[in-house]
């Protein structure tokens, strides 16, 4: 693992009292969103794409320059990793965990406009009603929230008024699972020593303006799953003396789950909920409404009918889900042939409090058992993996995220986890440290065409993000 250490010095003034900064964050906005923020969503940092993402790279470590005691590059498996050091008002560390890479474009067609143009604009019915909006690949998730932290601390340094200081964690593989980041929380732990929990900026409100706490993030595993044979693709009217990868696909994936359920132990028990997962599952029931969170989503078609029951299976069932699947003769026309390869890749979220390992030891066994009598070669290949992450109630860290934003007229709906995955459990598991993630804004179609961000909105993350770091202080002090 190489280092390359950079050293910076601080450029610093002086100003005082919270509506002061306040008033300075929001002074400062419009000439952020256009000077700062823009530029950086026009930088097609997609994972693969090396030349993006050392641009990002770049970008960050060249922003942070002013105001950083100390950056680190750490190489990757694909991308560098950033750890820097702010220093604030007292000497313990807050870890600010946050990512520079995005998900591909996959298909630029079905764009409004340019996916790195970051363009301002409208979008159509119903979301028309959230006035204008950018669109960018990274807008949602997450360059922007990123970024509106960064600008803060900035602003808060170049005042004087930091009030706690900062360890930032900035991962350029998190859309590949963060393959690097469980080597750099474990070879370099000396480092995060200092640090006293951690916390992940993002922007969560719905499209009502109500902010969306999570208390936990789903595990993830995800997976590939390759079928060969020794043949040539053959005329299918030999297909009943040859294997067919395809089919063996299809029957060592229905041997895992079928009909809705797994088929391995681990996950084919349903989750059982807390007491206290329960009451705000209850309390979450009867003021949420799923028709936003679909809406904010994209879905137009769901499984069951039932609100209640798809809000719960939505959160708590574990997921198997086939991204892609591909096999046999793709041009135009009609080929008539028995497939010699054929693929797929699965990600499987779980709210169980079980080991990712123990799920993919028993696929693999499963797989084996299979396979045993086919005459095609199967072979699994572990992509990325992290447990669930989750965080008490009534933490500092979840009190802070809350009180600020009340303060700024916002209500905000605890839920007891995130369908998503993240790796926080990394972090919780390596260091021992409480994990949040939140903050005000608008977004939305994350990994999905179109992915934007709430002009409007962009001022009260900022500003979710500087009261998010005094309140921690006051509280941390306190105790």
């Amino acid at each position: 693992m190489r280092l390359k250490i950079l050293i910076y010095m601080n450029e610093e003034s002086s100003s005082s009292g919270k509506n002061d900064l306040k008033e300075l964050i929001r002074s400062t906005n419009e000439k952020f969103i256009k000077e700062d923020l823009i530029p950086f969503l026009k930088i097609p940092s997609y994972t693969s794409n090396r030349e993006g993402v050392k641009e990002a790279k770049d970008f960050i470590t060249s922003y942070i320059s002013n105001f950083c005691e100390k950056v680190v590059e750490i190489e990757g498996e694909m991308n560098p990793l950033l750890l820097a050091e702010v220093d604030g008002d007292f000497k313990d560390r807050l870890l600010i965990y946050m990512m520079y890479d995005t998900q591909p474009v996959n298909k630029d067609a079905d764009w409004m406009i340019n996916p790195f143009g970051a363009e301002i604009t409208d979008l159509p019915k119903p979301l028309d009603k959230l006035d204008k909006v950018i669109i960018a690949r990274g807008s949602y998730n997450s360059k922007t929230p990123l970024l509106c932290f960064l600008n803060v601390v900035k602003l808060l340094k170049k005042e004087k008024k930091l009030p706690v200081s900062l360890m930032f964690l900035i991962d350029g593989e998190e859309e590949l699972g963060s393959p690097s980041l469980l080597n750099v929380l474990k070879k370099k732990r000396t480092m995060f020593n200092s640090c006293i929990d951690a916390y992940y900026p993002s922007i969560k409100q719905d499209l009502n303006g109500t902010s969306v706490l999570k208390l936990g993030y789903k595990g993830i595993l995800s997976l590939t799953i390759k079928v060969t044979s020794l043949n040539a693709e053959t005329h299918s009217a030999f297909s009943s003396m040859i294997p067919n990868p395809a089919q063996d696909l299809i029957y060592v994936l229905n041997g895992i789950y079928s009909e809705n359920r797994f088929k391995i132990n681990s996950l084919s028990v349903p989750y059982k909920m807390t007491e206290k997962e329960k009451k705000i599952i209850d309390d979450l029931v009867e003021s949420i409404d799923l028709g936003i969170v679909k809406e904010k989503a994209g879905i137009r078609q769901t499984l069951k009918d039932d609100p209640n029951i798809i809000f719960i299976d939505y959160l708590f069932n574990p997921t198997f889900n086939i991204s892609n699947l591909k096999s046999g003769y793709f041009e135009n026309g009609v080929r008539n042939i028995v497939a010699n390869k054929a693929e797929c890749n699965i990600d499987i979220r779980f709210a169980h409090n079980i080991s990712v390992n123990l799920i993919f030891e028993e696929i693999k066994k499963k797989v084996k058992d299979l396979t045993r009598n086919l005459k095609s070669n199967c072979e699994i290949i572990q992509n990325m993996s992290y447990n669930r992450s989750i965080v008490r109630e009534d933490s500092i860290l979840v009190k802070s995220l809350v009180d600020s934003f009340k303060e700024l007229g916002f209500t905000t709906q605890i839920w007891p986890i995130s369908a998503a995955a993240a790796p926080l459990s990394h972090i919780q598991s390596q260091l021992g440290l409480n994990f949040i993630v939140g903050g005000l804004g608008i977004g939305g179609y994350a990994h999905a065409p179109n992915e934007f961000v709430q002009v409007n909105s962009i001022q009260n993350t900022r500003l979710s993000n500087y009261l998010f770091l005094k309140n921690y202080s006051d509280l941390y002090c306190e105790k």
